[in-house]
């Protein structure tokens, strides 16, 4: 004899399956969001790696360029001004290369706005140049790239203490500081990763370039 299931009971089962559907899916949910929340970390973290690295490479060339950095003189006078330029968005200097290595180089890095990268370019110095004119023609390369906002400044050691300034251009000695800040566009709120280097070199020589004479290691010649 067949059993015939109250109406009670059909309803009873309804829920029943209503339940499992619904704890089904807020299961399903919570899988694909924490798959999506690993996926996305994962992403961060690759992105974050990759940034580190850019940074480490391009702070790693601008100490290379400034551990070479050269004290030339673009005159015959005492007093003048050397080879170097400093403002907030560019950097010119000369450095010295081992003559084994190739010749000596001028150096020009400056901001670029679009797309946004710090950017360094070179040339061959030629004897009596007085500017970058050369190496701010040349194809440059990107040190740094992406969301990044850049300064330079630099300080003089005085007795009065550190004095910090926006610019460095036509003085007849090089900064004791060069500081380098870069900020993350998209937090500028956060502190700057900061890089500061002292270009310690020989003092230039009092002859002028191409004559021979007494000077140090980094003499104009």
């Amino acid at each position: 004899m067949n059993r015939v299931r109250a109406p009670k009971d059909e309803g009873f089962a309804l829920l029943e399956a209503l339940a499992v559907l619904l704890l089904s899916a807020l299961v399903l949910h919570a899988l694909m969001l924490a798959v999506s929340l690993v996926t996305r970390s994962s992403a961060a973290a690759s992105r974050g790696a990759a940034t580190l690295e850019e940074l480490t490479t391009g702070l790693a060339a601008l100490r290379r360029d400034f551990s070479q950095i050269a004290a030339v003189k673009t005159g015959a006078a005492a007093n003048a001004p050397l080879l170097f330029y400093g403002s907030d968005e560019a950097l010119g200097f000369a450095i010295r290369v081992e003559a084994q290595f190739g010749a000596d180089q001028t150096v020009w890095i400056a901001v670029r706005s679009k797309p946004p990268a710090l950017t360094r370019s070179s040339a061959v110095r030629v004897p009596g140049a007085a500017d970058f004119e050369r190496a701010r023609s040349s194809a440059p390369i990107a040190l740094f790239e992406g969301a990044w906002r850049w300064r330079f400044s630099f300080a003089e050691i005085t007795e009065r203490g550190t004095i910090w300034r926006g610019s460095w251009v036509a003085q007849s000695k090089l900064p004791d500081i060069v500081r380098l800040q870069i900020w993350d566009r998209s937090d500028e709120r956060r502190a700057p990763l900061t890089l500061m280097i002292s270009p310690h070199v020989d003092s230039p020589s009092a002859c002028g370039e191409g004559d021979v004479c007494r000077g140090g290691g980094n003499a104009a010649r």
